[in-house]
């Protein structure tokens, strides 16, 4: 399934009270539109022991809905809370080889109009204790994806359409790789990517509003890469690492503040002064750009 289709299964999905089900009848035009059964809630518990673990790799597939994810135990890999009123949305976990997939069910089978008011919220907690590869992928909705205390080897992840908003408010314990963000048409939200580190960032948006804090305990020296199609990019600089931005492309206009414009350049007092350095490279398409100088407090 690609992202275009899946965002418009997720809108749909999303949408409120619609009739139950209903044929689209025009000259010579006799199609049947398929519907979605929206049932009782459902109230499910899952969780899967540590059992001397040492890594993991996490795969996460939501269609639409409301999804949060945060550290949880100690002694549980992964904990779950799972409310739905679509059966075929049961989650599908399973577990084996070091690879926990978390998908919601139904994902792969044809659109659908609901025959009323959908939800699906999950709540999501994985163990602190051991390295994570994360790989999730967002339909739709709204999401609180808070990685604080987690320790991260790489993150990816992939949102469609809505309102989600990543942090990571403590220092990671283990060197992240990469961290690579892409989101279709969305208001996205990130805080402190500092204090995960990674090495290498990539983040490409579509349509809709971004900011990108990048204060935090930069632990290294790290490359960010950022394309944007339509809508305006807020980057958040720290001023205790050596910052330079590179701009290019698109009809955005740039407004910096607490760094230096050299050209289509921008740098801070501390950036060939001090280690470790970001270098980020902003590509635009069509919108405004803000860069900001902050105390990395």
């Amino acid at each position: 399934m690609n992202k275009i289709t899946m965002i418009l299964m997720a809108l749909l999905l999303l949408s409120g009270t619609l009739a139950c089900g209903f044929t689209v009848r025009a000259p010579d035009i006799d199609i049947q539109v398929p519907t979605l059964q929206v049932g009782e809630m459902q109230d499910e518990r899952r969780s899967i022991p540590l059992a001397g673990a040492e890594s993991a790799a996490v795969e996460i597939l939501f269609g639409a809905g409301d999804l949060e994810i945060e550290a949880g135990t100690s002694d549980e890999l992964f904990s779950g809370h799972f409310r739905y009123n679509v059966e075929r949305w049961e989650p599908q976990i399973t577990h084996g080889d070091d690879v926990l997939s978390i998908k919601q069910g139904g994902h792969e089978e044809d659109w659908a109009i609901p025959t009323g008011m959908t939800r699906n919220e999950w709540d999501l907690e994985f163990s602190p204790e051991i390295p994570l590869e994360m790989d999730i992928t967002l339909g739709a909705g709204e999401g609180s994806l808070d990685f604080t205390g987690l320790q991260l080897a790489a993150l990816d992840v992939d949102m469609g359409a809505g309102d989600f908003t990543l942090r990571f408010d403590e220092p990671n314990e283990i060197e992240m790789e990469q961290l690579t963000l892409d989101t279709g048409a969305s208001k996205l939200d990130v805080r402190r990517v500092g204090n995960a580190s990674p090495k290498q960032m990539k983040l490409q948006g579509g349509v809709g509003d971004i900011t990108l804090d990048l204060t935090g305990a930069w632990a290294r020296s790290a490359e960010v890469r950022i394309t944007t199609g339509v809508g305006s990019l807020t980057l958040r600089l720290p001023d205790d690492v050596g910052v330079r931005v590179e701009t290019e492309g698109g009809l955005s206009h740039v407004e910096a503040s607490g760094l230096k414009r050299e050209g289509n350049l921008y740098v801070n007092d501390a950036f060939g002064e001090v280690e470790p350095e970001l270098r980020v490279y902003i590509t635009t398409g069509v919108g405004g750009v803000r860069l900001i100088g902050v105390s990395n407090e």
